[in-house]
């Protein structure tokens, strides 16, 4: 099992909680902890990924480090001011969790055993909101397919196989695991189902076919 886990810090920091504290509570917990300044840094071996978002340009600067990644790992974000929009637009991306530049080193216990059992870590506030978004979007869907005929939705039947094993948490490296392929494949046929059902990220996608293929997703 990977046991490591990467801080990624901005380059002047608002504080520094990521290595006086953070750093601390995760080698508690039997986690390798390395710590640099962008995604080209982090090993092969990583587990969480904690990535410090305070500042200017906060959103542009997470995409930067994300792409530059050569591993799968669980992507979580601290130290981040009280914004709901930012902690929804995370939560709606895939990002497993956030942690607020004013969480005392409790909350930040509590929230990477979570994490390390394979949890989300959100505010209550911002996992209604992110719900309310998908009814939405879920409405909107509704209201397309009864006010006018739409061809149906074909998928593949590995990409209905991808989602049917995303719905049970796996992760693209299990997938590609589980139906021997490489994960830069199973990546093209999640972007292939992004495009054809219309959905934005994941949690969209697992809604939409919740609605359309619940069979597969038992």
């Amino acid at each position: 099992m990977n046991n490591t886990a990467f801080i990624i810090l901005n380059t002047n920091p608002t504080n520094n909680s990521g290595l006086e504290v953070l750093k601390p509570l995760l080698t508690t917990q039997g986690l390798n902890v390395l710590h640099g300044f962008d995604g080209k840094e982090v090993p092969s071996n990583t587990r969480l990924l904690f990535i410090e978002s305070n500042g200017d340009n906060v959103w542009q600067r997470l995409q930067t480090h994300i792409s530059e990644l050569k591993c799968e790992c669980d992507i979580i974000l601290f130290n981040i001011s009280d914004n709901t929009e930012l902690a929804n637009r995370a939560l709606l991306s895939g990002i497993r969790g956030v942690f607020y530049e004013t969480d005392n080193a409790d909350v930040l216990m509590k929230g990477i055993r979570l994490l390390l059992d394979n949890q989300l870590w959100y505010r209550r506030d911002v996992m209604c909101s992110a719900l309310n978004r998908l009814l939405q979007f879920n409405k909107e869907a509704i209201n397309q397919i009864t006010d006018a005929e739409l061809e149906p939705v074909k998928l593949t039947k590995r990409e209905r196989a991808i989602i049917s094993l995303m719905s049970k948490g796996a992760k693209n490296k299990e997938i590609a695991d589980e139906l021997n392929i490489s994960p830069h494949t199973v990546k093209t046929h999640l972007y292939s189902a992004f495009r054809k059902t219309n959905c934005r990220n994941r949690i969209e996608l697992l809604s939409w076919a919740q609605y359309n293929m619940p069979n597969e997703l038992r």
